[in-house]
């Protein structure tokens, strides 16, 4: 019979060791409870004259208490442990949650700051997400000047991470930072999937802005307002890439050699308007984080995901094993009722005792006259 339990069989010698510590625990608390009781017995009379003076009393009545508490505590364990037997047909559902991916392909991307660049930055911060959230749909929308779909939403996320690597600062010819575009495709995107699913989602999805939010007054569109717009269909998250404090932008010319890019005599600065950024996730009721050496900044946007719910995308008829918890849990309940039960009758078994005894006497007695 094939068997199964709520965790993994490589787990279970330490779940055993937990329990086994755990219901050790209580029958060292039942023993010293004891003593402590068997200690008050003696205050009044020694433990041997106790049978003698004491009318019905008899230490081995208790000891079905400590048999049943044990037992009860064993069937707890492996309620808690959920035992799976016998296989049913059983639906399962899978939940998931949509994400659009806006990923800035501007010319400032190519700063080299964080290391190696800020491109190259973002599409590890973009697989670290991939990885921790193995169910949830992804899309990806590029943009510059202009913003276009790359990827449409899939669970397919080997898929995806291939349409990533081919992403880069050339994905869109229109030079500039329009992330007001951006937004609004993904506000097409979702607008889309409302009509084609005749459903609202809007409480399972998210669009996660990556930028360095340099963005230059030709732009006419305000990201500030498109943001609000977009909070109707889904939140606004926010990972703003780069430095504050600006950092130069080198550029291929014909020959192959990165030049700087020069604003009038100096170079240009490329810098992280987190100003901008931060406004744009209030705006889009999300959150703001900027990108980290490590991944806490990903641990903290997957946090605020989980106020995401997250919605049945699709259910499917399969062969399980049977969650068979309620067994064990009954056993425990009728120990412990078993066990208050018998703390009602230990004292109808004393005068049960005593009836027996007094009887005994009186036959004695009655044997001593007829002799």
């Amino acid at each position: 019979m094939e068997l199964g339990f709520a965790f993994e069989w490589r787990h279970l010698p330490w779940w055993a060791a937990l329990a086994a510590a755990a219901i050790g625990l209580v029958y060292l608390a039942l023993r010293l409870l004891e003593r402590r009781r068997h200690a008050r017995v003696q205050r009044v009379v020694d433990a041997k004259l106790a049978p003698r003076l004491l009318p019905g009393y008899d230490a081995r009545i208790r000891r079905p208490l400590t048999w049943l508490t044990m037992f009860g505590c064993v069937c707890l364990a492996l309620t808690f442990a959920q035992p799976h037997w016998g296989q049913s047909w059983q639906e399962v559902r899978r939940a998931s949650r949509d994400i659009v991916i806006l990923l800035d392909t501007s010319e400032s991307m190519r700063a080299a700051n964080p290391l190696p660049d800020r491109m190259e930055r973002a599409k590890q911060k973009i697989m670290t997400l991939l990885d921790r959230a193995p169910g949830d749909r992804f899309a990806l929308i590029a943009f510059s000047g202009a913003a276009a779909l790359q990827c449409p939403l899939t669970l397919d996320h080997g898929y995806f991470k291939s349409v990533l690597n081919t992403i880069d600062t050339n994905t869109i010819s229109e030079e500039g930072t329009d992330i007001a575009s951006a937004i609004d495709a993904a506000v097409d995107l979702f607008r889309k999937e409302d009509e084609s699913t005749g459903r609202s989602g809007k409480a399972s999805r998210a669009m996660l802005l990556i930028s360095d939010g340099e963005q230059g007054d030709e732009i006419p569109g305000d990201p500030v307002e498109a943001a609000e717009a977009a909070s109707d269909y889904g939140r606004v998250f926010v990972i703003g890439v780069g430095d504050p404090e600006g950092t130069e932008v080198k550029l291929p010319d014909w020959m192959g050699r990165y030049v700087t890019v020069m604003d009038g005599d100096k170079p240009h600065l490329s810098m992280l308007d987190e100003d901008l950024l931060s406004r744009i996730a209030i705006a889009g009721n999300g959150a703001y984080t900027r990108s980290r050496i490590d991944s806490w900044d990903i641990e903290q946007l997957f946090e605020r995901f989980e106020v995401l719910s997250a919605r049945d995308m699709e259910s499917d008829v399969r062969l399980r094993l049977v969650n068979r918890y309620q067994w064990p849990l009954a056993l425990a309940i009728l120990a412990f009722a078993a066990e208050g039960l018998w703390l009602v009758l230990m004292p109808w078994f004393r005068l049960w005792r005593l009836r027996r005894a007094g009887q005994a006497q009186r036959a004695n007695e009655a044997e001593e006259e007829y002799a």
